[in-house]
């Protein structure tokens, strides 16, 4: 268990530093949020179908969720219940991802495509390290 906590904190030490690095690297790509604005809206398609994949890949992440908690809640606290939260987490993380893609697609909000990447990036690496403990715990 406490390679577990060990691992979790580094995880999330790692998640606040990618966050914070992210952060500073858009407050300092603009200066202003005129130059922002114009750079989303110049790069925009025109296709809805980019807009519908969002919207699928939103449901799906969230139906996956929903498993994955259930999954978890059937396992109560054994020994894979860890790896269990670490994918429910994951798509959480994704699900966070693809709302803030589809409102940079509608044009709802202004942010930088590299903060929903390193979203991204961090569902990955909470997928693989949920599969990770999943894995260890079964062999």
């Amino acid at each position: 268990m406490s390679l577990m906590v060990k691992m979790g904190k580094k995880l999330f030490l790692g998640t606040i530093f990618w966050l914070v690095f992210l952060t500073g690297k858009v407050f300092c790509a603009f200066e202003n949020t005129d130059a922002f604005r114009a750079a989303v809206q110049s790069s925009k398609s025109s296709s809805v179908l980019p807009a519908f994949l969002d919207v699928l890949l939103l449901v799906g992440t969230f139906v996956c969720f929903l498993i994955s908690v259930r999954v978890k809640s059937f396992l109560r606290d054994g020994e894979l219940a860890s790896g269990w939260t670490l994918l429910s987490l994951s798509f959480v993380l994704l699900f966070v991802a693809q709302l803030l893609s589809l409102s940079l697609s509608v044009g709802f909000l202004n942010i930088s495509p590299s903060i929903i990447s390193s979203i991204r990036v961090l569902f990955i690496l909470f997928l693989a390290s949920g599969v990770y403990f999943m894995k260890k715990v079964l062999s």
